[in-house]
């Protein structure tokens, strides 16, 4: 087909590109890719067959596809290999045996992912599989039955696999009440609105679109016709979500890095193509082509590569401190998932409606009370997420807390990891403690106690069980175009210094200008700090050399400045103005023209007036 939209053929393309790098490591006899990269703490067996699987769904959207002249021999070549290795790696006598599937196993994730794509493409991938092949890979499928899983989106993988065998005439009899049991534990994990707390992660972050309401839409359209109800309650959750989900984007399409898995990267439009494809989405398709075409491309044409050409660590550019212990040389293709919108026939509106405006493009708040979220727009086009309600559970705190414990999370800007992440805390965007024995603590469990369109609270602690360390805090954040004013009430029982941080300023290279507590770097982004109650000094978290370790998300320099409190115990309360943007004349600081408990009064040279009621404001002299 060779007159195909071009807003298709843009999305087919970008695939192909990221498809051409592993042809070239494709090697006859083989079951995996060489990708370069430091491996998982996992085991070989998982990372060869990542190597295998992330790569396939990648090519299983594109094989899909509408084919068009000028990519028929790559996709000969590209099912050839997959069909012959996916032959040898479920061969047990074969030397690229992947092995079974084994209670626990991160090979229980990579199967759930290749029996959706088997099904996606099946004309290219099984269909001409010899019937003695396919009854080799539906055994090595069979090995997850009855094998411990995660209790969270890992419960999705078994259905997905039992689903397929049930397809191919391999079912067992106790298949479809393990499906029934795993979709029914699932659904426990919505709480509202379309979203989904991951289980022992605790987390509303991303997931809920990398995994939630990727695999729950994807059963949906897989084999939703068998329990309809059931169906249908995964595309209501989806347009509740999808609602919700697009005030993720600005306007550039770049969504804020936020929880774990960052180096998913576009993973995060998977929702938008499988919301259309299950029309359970009332947003129009141009302003969803709009916002998926934006992030695919922002992404696309960064520096995301390694020397093989492959995706590499990293989220804007190459970090390889981005990953978490679970992750491999081929995780980052779980941004293979993004591709749903090829799902889409190419004579579907997604294609051909005119381009809408983003919100980030129009401005506005989104109050989201299931997960204690408030995202909201910026003058310059970025996103903010506010984030009251969304921990990492305590089980799982080798991820970094200060993944979800930050006052903002900030395109533009985004944030500072920390190590080692079990231990370790970043200052920026954030209120940490110090206690005598030298740690640090930043927050961690959370409770929303206010969300609303111009402020949120929430009740938290900085401490720990070893020690009894406890400083509960309540916070309260206010907005007002790039500033945030945050009120912290508080009460120390043992000494601690406080910090607060404000936003890490991203460099690519060292040279920045600093005065006070307000920092730019050379392409005129900035950040500022303007302490106002209970500060006694000021600092800088900075990396302007190569000497100490990166840590920043989004460049490999930052400045941060940092306000502190003297060393003391009992309550107390602390006030800042914290802000970042591109407008100089926006980061002047704020006059306070008159500050009696519950009421403020503060005017801005450029933003002009902010009157603030709220009974979180102390007074101030």
């Amino acid at each position: 087909m060779s007159d195909l939209p071009p807003a298709y053929r843009h999305w087919q393309d970008a695939a192909r590109r990221l498809l051409e790098p592993l042809a070239g490591l494709m090697q006859p006899g083989r079951a995996d890719l060489p990708l370069a990269g430091a491996p998982s703490d996992h085991d070989a067996q998982a990372d060869r067959l990542e190597s295998f699987a992330r790569p396939l769904t990648l090519a299983a959207f594109w094989l899909q596809s509408a084919p068009h002249p000028e990519d028929a021999a790559l996709r000969a070549q590209l099912a050839r290999w997959f069909r012959a290795g996916l032959v040898a790696g479920t061969d047990p006598a074969h030397p690229q045996y992947w092995g079974p599937d084994a209670s626990y196993h991160q090979h229980h994730v990579e199967m759930g992912l290749l029996a959706i794509a088997l099904q996606l493409a099946p004309r290219d991938l099984w269909a001409p599989l010899a019937p003695t092949d396919q009854a080799q890979v539906l055994r090595w499928f069979a090995t997850c039955r009855g094998g411990g899983i995660v209790n969270n989106n890992h419960l999705f993988m078994s259905v997905h696999i039992l689903e397929f065998l049930g397809t191919q005439g391999a079912a067992h009899r106790t298949d479809r009440a393990v499906i029934t049991a795993h979709l029914n534990q699932l659904e426990t994990m919505h709480r509202g609105g379309g979203w989904f707390e991951d289980g022992i992660n605790q987390a509303y972050d991303h997931y809920n679109a990398y995994a939630f309401h990727f695999y729950g839409l994807m059963w949906t359209h897989l084999h939703g016709p068998a329990d309809p109800a059931r169906a249908t309650r995964w595309r209501d959750w989806a347009r509740l979500f999808v609602a919700d989900y697009q005030h993720f984007f600005a306007a550039s399409g770049e969504h804020p890095a936020f929880g774990r898995s960052i180096t998913y990267r576009f993973n995060c439009l998977n929702v938008f193509g499988l919301a259309l494809a299950e029309a359970c989405t009332d947003l129009a398709p141009g302003l969803l082509r709009r916002l998926c075409t934006r992030n695919l491309d922002f992404f696309l044409s960064r520096p995301i590569y390694t020397a093989q050409g492959a995706l590499a660590p990293g989220f804007t550019d190459v970090f390889p401190r981005i990953i978490e212990p679970y992750s491999a040389p081929a995780s980052p293709y779980w941004a293979a998932k993004g591709f749903t919108p090829l799902l889409l026939p190419p004579d579907h509106a997604f294609w051909h409606d005119p381009e809408q405006p983003l919100p980030a493009e129009r401005g506005f708040v989104r109050v989201m009370p299931a997960p204690g979220l408030v995202t909201r727009s910026l003058p310059d086009g970025e996103v903010e997420i506010l984030n009251a309600g969304s921990m990492v559970g305590n089980t799982q705190l080798r991820y970094g807390a200060w993944k979800w414990s930050k006052l903002s999370y900030r395109t533009g800007v985004h944030f500072c990891y920390a190590f080692p992440e079990i231990s370790a805390v970043s200052p920026d965007s954030a209120l940490t403690a110090r206690v005598d024995d030298g740690r640090v603590f930043g927050r961690h469990s959370t409770v929303a106690v206010e969300l609303a369109d111009d402020h949120l609270g929430y009740s938290w602690n900085l401490g720990a069980k070893t020690g009894q360390v406890n400083t509960s805090v309540e916070t309260f954040v206010f907005w007002r175009a790039g500033w945030l004013l945050h009120v912290h009430r508080y009460e120390a029982r043992q000494p601690v210094v406080l910090s607060l941080g404000g936003f890490a300023l991203p460099l690519t290279a060292p040279p920045v200008e600093r005065a006070a507590l307000t920092a730019f770097s050379p392409d005129h982004r900035g950040t500022a700090l303007q302490p106002l109650l209970g500060f006694t000094a000021t600092d800088w978290d900075t990396r302007l050399d190569d000497t100490t370790e990166r840590r920043h998300v989004a460049a490999p320099y930052h400045v941060t400045p940092i306000a502190t409190t003297h060393r003391h115990d009992g309550p107390g309360l602390l006030a800042a103005l914290s802000w970042s943007g591109s407008d100089r004349a926006a980061s002047a600081p704020w006059q306070i023209l008159a500050a009696p408990a519950g009421t403020w009064k503060l005017h801005h040279p450029k933003l002009g007036d902010w009157d603030l009621r709220h009974w979180s404001l102390p007074a101030l002299s």
